[in-house]
């Protein structure tokens, strides 16, 4: 089989460097200088300071990467001309929802009307992978069998302990703020592509959604391209976690076109499970136990992705077979919102007040987003 072509998309908050708050200063000069040197590559999210950059079509990790490091390190030198950095992680840890400026472009000021105070909460960075599917082959029913596996990658993913500038409790709160939104989260069961177009045709004609568009399920079938969009996980702060998810989800989407589908996934209680493994993963990241949905044993988050590791490892090609190994040491070491935490716990410890603490991790979201060397390898 060929290698599946797959783009990426990484959210960013511009960030003022002395509140550490998301910028209010100079965002539309900053906003400005990115179209100037990456033109299409960088757009406008729903908030001001929010910033997304969307790859070409790749083939590689290896492009991606080459993309990915020139995209950050333009981003992180054109914000410290004005005073500011860039920061990728499932939400900002000084974020405050109320003090944020929507984007004033005609396609927000819809979300904002129809939305209102869920659509002004919900200020949020993802991570984004698209996977071409081939021709003739049902998107919703390689979507039906993928679906299970959604909350290994947003455990890996994970990068937003923090709300509202304290701890939350949860490691993804990005996906408890995604909840308060209709058509988001785990999505529907349609047996087929046609069941599915029926679906939208209804909901459509009847004014309930603008377009296929308004359907934010953490996997979707791309409105604009013929891939499989992969929307359930955190923004990463560090680049070698945001390959590695593309890359799994790369894999997981070539195996699933090669081999049968399984009655398992189309019984409603693979759903029901799924729901409860994606809440185990939202509280707990990558701790605690998860039910295996076709064999429906309890079994640790290591465990299990072990088991899918094995299933689709033949499809990672060789020169990116460290994705393998690197989501095993997340899954043993943690991820990025255990990270944060233990920074924040470690300030805190050593005599920081709680504005302090959060800013040491606000700085080191920076140096990890921007690629400082150091910051790789913590």
């Amino acid at each position: 089989m060929t290698q599946s072509t797959f783009g990426i998309e990484e959210e960013y908050f511009l960030t003022d460097l002395t509140s550490r708050q998301v910028a209010r200063r100079n965002v539309e000069a900053f906003a400005t200088a990115c179209q100037y040197e990456l033109g299409e590559r960088v757009t406008r999210e729903m908030f001001a300071a929010q910033f997304e950059v969307v790859t070409p079509v790749l083939h590689s990790l290896t492009d991606a990467r080459q993309c990915l490091e020139g995209a950050r390190r333009t981003l992180a030198r054109l914000a410290r001309e004005f005073d500011c950095g860039v920061l990728a992680a499932g939400t900002h840890p000084l974020g405050q929802w109320r003090r944020v400026r929507a984007t004033d472009m005609p396609r927000y000021r819809a979300i904002f009307d129809d939305y209102r105070m869920v659509a002004s909460r919900s200020v949020l960075a993802g991570l984004h992978v698209h996977v071409g599917v081939a021709e003739g082959v049902d998107r919703i029913r390689l979507m039906n069998r993928l679906t299970p596996w959604l909350p290994l990658l947003l455990g890996l993913s994970a990068s937003s302990p923090f709300w509202n500038g304290r701890p939350s409790g949860l490691m993804s709160y990005r996906q408890a703020v995604c909840d308060e939104w209709p058509r988001m989260g785990i999505p529907d069961h349609f047996a087929d592509e046609a069941e599915y177009q029926r679906y939208v045709q209804v909901m459509t004609d009847t004014g309930c959604i603008r377009s296929a568009a308004n359907l934010w399920w953490n996997i979707r079938p791309s409105l604009r391209y013929p891939t499989l969009e992969l929307r359930i996980a955190d923004a990463c702060p560090r680049l070698d976690d945001a390959l590695c998810l593309a890359g799994l989800f790369r894999a997981m989407v070539e195996h699933v076109q090669l081999t049968p589908h399984h009655a398992w996934c189309d019984d409603p209680l693979t759903r029901v499970l799924t729901l409860e493994n994606r809440w185990r993963a939202k509280r707990q990241g990558l701790r605690g136990l998860f039910i295996e949905p076709a064999s429906q044993r309890l079994l640790t988050f290591a465990t299990w992705l072990e088991e899918v590791l094995e299933r689709i490892a033949t499809l990672v090609p060789a020169s990116d077979r460290w994705i393998l190994e690197h989501a095993r040491n997340l899954a043993l070491h943690g991820g990025s919102a255990e990270a944060q935490l233990a920074e924040y716990r470690g300030a805190r410890a050593n005599g920081l007040e709680h504005g302090e603490a959060l800013h040491q991790v606000v700085d080191s979201l920076m140096a990890q987003t921007e690629l400082h060397p150091s910051q790789q390898l913590a």
